[in-house]
């Protein structure tokens, strides 16, 4: 066996000049066992510190000129390691260097199930059968190792006798590490929250939730399931609402994104940050992205009037990055690894190509609601407000109400709610009931 070296990068820094470069030197000097051919191993932990693409700092640009100069000049196998590999410069990358990556993550619920089988060993074996563990480990999506490790761990503390469903619910309250740089908690929203979109959410039951959740019925038939759907309509007619409660049902990890705050001003660092937050995704698949207000992001081409043409080259790296997607998913075999929600309010200024199949090929239009639809609306909302008894179970009121608000969204409706509670409020500090003359006077304040 080679002698070795486990050096972790963060603790080559010093305060006094020249130590730093110092104790990098250090690293690639042969240790006393080193056998006559001269071979010997050096580990890198965290070697992004030392090779991270933002050199800007002096001390950072000397420390990552002389590692590569070392590892040059060594006659050792240098092994780096880190859990940021998009931030590595293309120097470290080249032939003759660190020129092969091997990914380390638990790909599916079976090597998640192996790992998690030899940690319960460790902290007693409290499932019942393999089965069990299967069950905790097809429920874990995207979990490394260290989180399997941190969800036995709070079992243990948490309960005396654990048993499969203490580490079921627990793993509903731990966010795969991968995602912890992103914004992976979205509201609690289920398809029974939703008034008033019967036939969209039995639409997309049968288009998105059916072909995810059994995909072997789409590839028994030779039929790739979807990839990703675009839910498009006017301002506050539910599509958030709607996106958010289709990531619920599935209860797989989601990724909310923003698109219009992905886009940066440095040019590549856009595509930077999708290629990043797609790899991401896969690592935590099965996973949805969710991206709000696509056409920020992705524009037709053609209409950029930058001279860099910065929309046209986004676009291009997110279908790249749409076409990359890989072939196993949903339930860790079939579907796809990452799906793609995409919420618009401008479908025409989105780049057609996106919408095209196999990317965005699912469309779901929400327009503003009919008359039943807003009663349906009405009843939701107020069946959930106790001092409102009075209206919801009044016909004659409901449908006043219904009349009124012609035109108005799912949000205008649940702003005329909130309203009357506030002029009932406003009215009697102790008021413990609306009345319709407080649903007028909050419809005449909104100008409805």
């Amino acid at each position: 066996m080679l002698p070795y070296k486990i050096v972790h990068c963060p603790d080559l820094f010093a305060s006094d000049q020249g130590e730093s470069e110092r104790n990098l030197i250090q690293c690639f000097e042969p240790p006393a066992d080193t056998p006559d051919s001269g071979k010997f191993i050096v580990v890198l932990e965290e070697i992004d510190v030392l090779l991270g693409s933002n050199r800007a700092d002096t001390l950072e640009a000397r420390m990552a000129s002389l590692l590569l100069d070392c590892i040059d000049s060594t006659s050792a196998f240098v092994l780096g390691t880190t859990s940021l590999p998009a931030t590595l410069s293309e120097e470290i990358q080249r032939p003759g260097r660190l020129d092969t990556l091997v990914e380390l993550h638990l790909k599916d619920a079976a090597a998640r199930a192996a790992v998690l089988k030899i940690m319960l060993r460790r902290f007693g074996n409290i499932a019942d059968s393999q089965k069990d563990i299967a069950q905790v480990a097809k429920k874990a999506y995207g979990f490394s190792p260290a989180d399997l490790q941190n969800l036995c761990v709070r079992a243990f503390m948490e309960h005396r006798d654990v048993t499969v469903d203490d580490l079921l619910k627990i793993t509903e309250t731990i966010v795969p590490s991968s995602l912890s740089s992103f914004q992976s908690k979205i509201p609690r929203v289920m398809f029974s929250d939703i008034f008033g979109m019967d036939e969209v959410i039995a639409r997309v039951r049968t288009l998105v939730l059916e072909p995810l959740c059994e995909p072997e019925r789409f590839y028994e038939m030779k039929v790739e399931p979807p990839r990703g759907a675009l839910v498009y309509g006017p301002p506050g007619t539910g599509k958030s609402m709607l996106c958010c409660a289709i990531a619920n049902e599935l209860a797989v990890n989601t990724i909310w994104v923003d698109a219009s705050q992905v886009r940066s001003m440095i040019v590549g660092e856009t595509e930077r940050a999708l290629a990043d937050l797609f790899a991401q995704a896969r690592k935590s698949s099965p996973c949805i992205l969710l991206f709000d207000h696509i056409d920020a992001l992705a524009p037709q081409r053609g209409t950029s009037l930058s001279s860099e043409n910065t929309s046209d080259r986004i676009v291009t790296s997110l279908l790249v990055e749409m076409d990359g997607f890989g072939s196993h998913g949903m339930t860790d075999h079939l579907a796809p690894s990452v799906f793609v929600l995409a919420v618009t309010s401008r479908p025409h200024i989105v780049d057609p190509a996106l919408l095209r199949p196999g990317r965005l090929d699912i469309h779901v239009g929400l327009d503003l609601p009919t008359a039943a639809q807003r009663m349906s609306i009405l009843e939701g909302l107020l069946g959930k407000m106790p001092a409102a008894a009075s209206i919801s179970g009044n016909g004659d009121s409901l449908r006043k109400l219904v009349e009124r608000t012609h035109g108005c969204t799912g949000a205008d409706l649940a702003n005329v709610c909130r309203e009357a509670a506030l002029c009932a409020l406003r009215r009697d500090i102790n008021s413990e009931m609306l009345t319709m003359a407080d649903f007028e006077q909050s419809m005449n304040a909104l100008n409805i």
